[in-house]
């Protein structure tokens, strides 16, 4: 019996070993594939634009089919990477130029990779994002079928697509495509969003104003991240947001995401919104409390003080905490606060003493 699990044990060995062996074989070739491929597509380039080759206008069409396949879509990327990130600005536009010449050939190929694998079909979004084989005033064919590639469940083609969108810089194709992703089922990542809409390569305050007034149309998912858009990329939107803030929404993120706005642009004026959102009772959006309370920071006033000194007594931690740290951020002087202070609430005393004296560490240490 021994000898029987002795001999299984060495027979699975055996095949393990063997089968790493073929994977390592098939890896070796398809590498040195791959590289020939590449070395393929570097020469036809040098080619084109070192030896100055006549007709390099385009593509030749029978040139062109090779990308049909994946393998010389990947060497393509590869064998252009030279001219496509030159430090020669001569080069990387000749490069640019060649592939937009082809324009309608690249129309037809991504055609031709929406029906295959997914994998495949994020690849192609991934090349025109790179390429950038729009220009903002451009919504054709290729800029919809960066819209339906966005629209897979794939969240790798859908990344690439929104890329490639944005790459290309159109204001309208970015609306259009959030208002089709509103009404799917597949929820992309915000922060994924907000970090991809400061890449747009377009006019961005006016893709701010347009994502505004399409506001509405857009699921809460996708409007957090378009506000955290606004506030991170100085959108001159304060005198329009506000009105949202003053209708609210039953959804808190989007309430936190406008008051985080006003934090970083303070409006003197909006004081008064933004304080009704400490002093109302809000017992399921303990979280809409306590952002107002870290904004009021930077809305100096009695008015202010007096409702921050209230939410020191907040059952919630958190409001607890930012209400300390705006008193303190406030500069208030000790006397100010002597009620906190000598009071009964050793939880408010707590973290109010602490946040004065971080306050000061910190303003000691910055000079």
């Amino acid at each position: 019996m021994i000898w029987y699990f002795l001999f299984a044990l060495i027979a699975v060995t055996l095949v393990i070993m063997g089968s790493l062996i073929l994977y390592k074989v098939r890896e070796s070739r398809r590498s040195k594939k791959q590289l020939k491929l590449t070395n393929n597509w570097k020469t036809y380039f040098d080619d084109r634009f070192t030896n100055k080759q006549s007709g390099s206008e385009v593509i030749e069409e029978t040139t062109f089919k090779r990308l049909y396949s994946i393998e010389e879509l990947i060497a393509f990327f590869a064998g252009g990477a030279a001219y496509h990130h030159s430090p020669l600005l001569e080069e990387r536009e000749q490069f640019r130029q060649l592939i937009r010449n082809n324009k309608k050939d690249w129309i037809q190929l991504g055609k031709a990779y929406g029906k295959k694998k997914l994998i495949e079909k994020a690849y192609f979004a991934y090349i025109c994002e790179q390429l950038r084989i729009n220009d903002p005033k451009e919504y054709d064919e290729l800029t919809e079928l960066m819209v339906s590639f966005a629209l897979e469940p794939s969240i790798n083609s859908r990344e690439n697509a929104l890329k490639a969108l944005y790459a290309f810089g159109n204001e309208d194709a970015v609306v259009e495509v959030f208002k089709r992703l509103s009404k799917t089922a597949h929820t992309h990542h915000r922060k994924l969003v907000t970090d991809g809409l400061l890449e747009f390569k377009g006019n961005q305050e006016g893709l701010a104003e347009s994502l505004y007034d399409n506001f509405s149309a857009f699921n809460a998912n996708y409007q957090v991240a378009m506000v955290d858009f606004f506030r991170l990329s100085d959108a001159p939107l304060s005198d329009k947001l506000i009105a949202l803030l003053k209708q609210g929404t039953k959804d808190k993120e989007v309430l936190c995401a406008l008051l985080r706005y006003y934090e970083k642009y303070p409006v003197q004026a909006y004081k008064k919104t933004i304080l009704s959102y400490l002093t109302q009772s809000f017992d399921e959006n303990w979280e809409c409390v306590s952002t107002a309370a870290a904004v009021l920071s930077q809305y100096p006033g009695e008015d202010t003080l007096q409702a921050l000194k209230v939410a020191l007594s907040s059952q919630y931690w958190y409001v607890r905490l930012n209400a300390a740290r705006s008193i303190a951020e406030l500069g208030v002087s000790e006397e100010c606060v002597m009620d906190i202070l000598d009071g009964q609430d050793a939880y408010a005393k707590e973290q109010l003493v602490y946040q004065m004296a971080s306050t000061r560490e910190r303003l000691v240490q910055n000079g």
